[in-house]
C-alpha cells in the first residue's frame, strides 16, 4: 500500500469541501436557477416546466416509490400544484405570478438539491478503509479456508488486486489540480472497488454518484452517505432535477472535488466495454474548466485531469440479472428463453462457501490522464500536441478574441473526449482467460448453429450446444495469438494468467474463474471432455466483454 499523497484525511479535498457543504449547497441552488432561467426565459415556459416536472413526480410517486424516498414525498408535491394553481397569471397579476413561480422554482430545487447533496466523514472513512481491506483480503483470498487474510489483509491483496498504469503520474497530478476518474461500470461493487484500490495507491478520496436505490439498503446508506457519495435518482428524468443534478456536479469540480463519473451512466448489462456514453455530467467537467480560466490568470487557473479507467473482472455478481434486463429490454417478444429454476439457498450457500474459500482476481487498469479536450499531459499537467510541444488550451476556448461560453462548441469538445475516453477503456482492457474461454465457447456456438439471431441462438437445447473440445481448443489458441499480437501495438493488455501459463492451464483457469460464482455454469466441460453450458445468457454476457476488437475472424 503507497503513502498517501496528502498524509491526513482533514486535509483531503473531499474533507475540506464538506466544511463548506453549506456553501456549496446554496451556490448550486442559485446557479440552478439562474442557469434555468437562461433555459426558459419566459413565465409561459416556466410555467410549463413546472407542469411537467409536477406531472412526472406524481407518476413516479404512484407507480415506482422507493423506500427511500422521503415520508412527506406526496405532501409535498400536492403543495406544489396547489401552489402552482394559485400562481396562474390568468387569474393574478403577472408580476406577481413571476415572483411565485420563482418562488417554486427554488424550493423545488432546494428539495432535489438537499437529496442529492453527498457527506464526508473522515473518522467513517478511516474505519471504512479497515473494514474494506480485510473485506476485500478475505474476498481475494488465495488460501483455502485460511484466515491469513484478516491477520496479513495487505499481504493477500498485493497480488489479487492490481492497480495497472502510470500509478505515480495520476498521484502528482492529484496535487496539481482536479482529477476525474471516468471507468468502465459492470457492477455494484464497483465504486467500493474503485475506492479501495485508489486508497491503496495513496489517492485521497474521490467523490461519486450513487443510485439513490442503493439506499434502500441501509447499510450501504450508513456508509456511502457518509463518503463522499452523492445520490442520483435514475427515476426523474425533468429538466429541473437534471439542471440541479448538473449545476451540483459542477459546482463540486470548481471547488476541486476529486470526482468518479460513470461515462456508461449505468453498469453495462450486456457485459461490454461501453461504446455510448452519457455526456451530460461530463460536459459539466469541460464547462468547469472554462470557468476556472475565466476567473484566473491563465497561468494560475486550476487544471482538471480526465483518466479513463478499465475494469477487469473475471466474473460479475450481477452478471444473470443484468443479462436478463438486457434481453428482456432488446428482444420484447422474442424473448421466450426458459429459466432455468434456481434453488435460493444452494444460490446463497455457494456464494458465501466461494467467496470465503476461493481466490480470484482484477485489475483497475488506468489509461494515460489528459485534459478535458483528451490531449496528453507531461508530468507537470501541462498539456501537450501531437508532437509533445506544450500548448495553452485556454484558446480552445477563446472566440474572435474573446473567452466565453459557446454551448455548442462545448458540446462538441465533449463528444471528442468521450471519444477519447472509449479509446482508453479498449486499449487498456486487461484481458482474462475467463474472458477468452466464454467469448471462443459462444462464438462457435454460433458458428455451429449457422449463425442464428440471438434470441433463437439462446433457445438452443442442452444437446445442440456441445462444442467439440479439439476445435476450441484450436479456436482458443488463435484467439490468444492474436491478442499477443494486439498487445504488442497497443491495443489490448494481457493479465499474467495468459502470458505466463501454458494453454491447458490458461483454459482450465478460464473456465473454473468465470464460474466461481454462479450455480448455472456458463461454460463446463462434460463427461465427454467437450465444451457445454448450463446457462448461454450467462456465457452470452461474458462473450461480450472481448466484442469490439474483431477476434471473431479468428475462429
Amino acid at each position: 500500500m503507497l503513502k498517501s499523497v496528502i498524509p491526513r484525511i482533514k486535509d483531503w479535498p473531499i474533507n475540506l469541501i464538506d466544511k463548506k457543504k453549506d456553501k456549496i449547497l446554496q451556490e448550486t441552488i442559485s446557479e440552478s436557477i439562474l442557469e434555468f432561467n437562461k433555459s426558459y426565459p419566459t413565465l409561459s415556459q416556466l410555467r410549463e416546466q413546472l407542469q411537467k416536472t409536477l406531472y412526472l413526480e406524481n407518476i413516479r410517486i404512484r407507480n415506482e416509490s422507493w423506500e427511500v424516498d422521503p415520508e412527506d414525498e406526496s405532501d409535498f408535491w400536492k403543495k406544489i400544484k396547489k401552489r402552482l394553481l394559485e400562481a396562474d397569471p390568468n387569474k393574478i397579476d403577472e408580476d406577481k405570478s413571476k415572483k411565485l413561480h420563482q418562488e417554486l422554482l427554488q424550493d423545488i430545487m432546494s428539495r432535489y438539491a438537499n437529496e442529492i447533496i453527498g457527506h464526508f466523514n473522515p473518522n467513517m472513512f478511516w474505519f471504512a478503509r479497515q473494514l474494506l481491506v480485510r473485506f476485500f483480503a478475505r474476498l481475494f483470498n488465495s488460501y483455502f479456508g485460511g484466515f491469513t487474510g484478516i491477520f496479513k489483509p495487505h499481504d493477500e491483496l498485493k497480488d489479487k488486486l492490481v492497480v495497472a498504469g502510470p500509478v505515480e503520474k495520476l498521484r502528482n497530478l492529484s496535487l496539481k489540480g482536479t482529477v476525474i476518474l471516468v471507468p468502465t461500470h459492470f457492477s455494484n461493487l464497483d465504486s467500493a472497488i474503485i475506492g479501495f484500490g485508489m486508497d491503496y495507491i495513496g489517492m485521497p478520496a474521490f467523490q461519486y454518484g450513487a443510485g439513490l436505490n442503493l439506499f434502500n439498503s441501509k447499510i450501504f446508506s450508513f456508509f456511502a452517505g457518509k463518503l463522499g457519495a452523492y445520490k442520483l435518482d435514475r427515476r426523474k428524468k425533468n429538466p429541473i432535477y437534471l439542471e440541479t443534478l448538473k449545476t451540483y456536479s459542477k459546482t463540486n469540480v470548481l471547488a476541486g472535488a476529486h470526482t468518479i463519473f460513470y461515462p456508461g451512466g449505468t453498469r453495462s448489462r450486456a457485459g461490454n466495454i461501453e461504446t455510448e456514453l452519457k455526456l451530460g455530467l461530463l460536459g459539466t467537467v469541460m464547462e468547469a474548466q472554462r470557468i476556472h480560466f475565466e476567473k484566473n490568470p491563465t497561468n494560475l487557473a486550476p487544471k482538471i485531469f480526465v483518466v479513463p479507467l478499465t475494469i477487469s473482472y473475471n466474473f460479475v455478481l450481477e452478471a444473470s440479472s443484468l443479462i436478463v434486463d438486457q434481453l428482456k429490454r432488446t428482444g420484447k417478444e422474442q424473448y421466450l428463453v426458459h429459466e432455468t429454476p434456481q434453488v435460493a439457498g444452494k444460490g446463497i450457500w455457494k456464494f458465501f462457501w466461494e467467496t470465503f474459500s476461493k481466490s480470484t482476481d482484477l485489475t483497475l487498469s488506468l489509461s494515460d490522464p489528459m485534459d478535458v479536450f483528451g490531449n496528453a499531459l507531461d508530468d507537470d499537467g501541462n498539456s501537450l500536441d501531437k508532437f509533445g510541444n506544450k500548448i495553452n488550451i485556454r484558446s480552445y476556448f477563446v472566440n474572435k478574441g474573446q473567452l466565453k461560453a459557446d454551448d455548442q462548441r462545448e458540446m462538441i469538445y465533449t463528444q471528442m473526449l468521450g471519444d477519447k475516453i472509449i479509446e482508453g477503456f479498449f486499449k487498456n482492457n486487461v484481458v482474462y482467460p475467463s474472458h477468452v474461454v466464454t467469448f471462443v465457447a459462444f462464438e462457435l456456438l454460433k458458428r455451429k448453429l449457422n449463425n442464428p439471431d440471438l434470441f433463437t441462438l439462446l433457445r438452443t437445447s442442452e444437446e445442440d450446444r456441445e462444442i467439440n473440445w479439439e476445435d476450441f481448443k484450436a479456436s482458443v489458441k488463435k484467439v490468444i495469438d492474436e491478442l499477443y499480437m494486439m498487445n504488442n501495438r497497443g491495443q489490448i493488455k494481457l493479465s499474467p494468467n495468459i502470458t505466463t501459463k501454458e494453454l491447458h492451464e490458461i483454459i482450465e483457469l478460464g473456465i473454473y474463474n468465470v464460474c466461481i460464482y454462479h450455480t448455472n455454469l456458463p461454460i463446463m466441460r462434460n463427461k465427454e471432455g467437450n465444451i457445454t453450458s448450463e446457462d448461454l445468457k450467462l456465457l452470452y454476457y461474458y462473450h461480450n466483454r472481448l466484442l469490439g476488437y474483431g477476434l471473431h475472424k479468428f475462429i
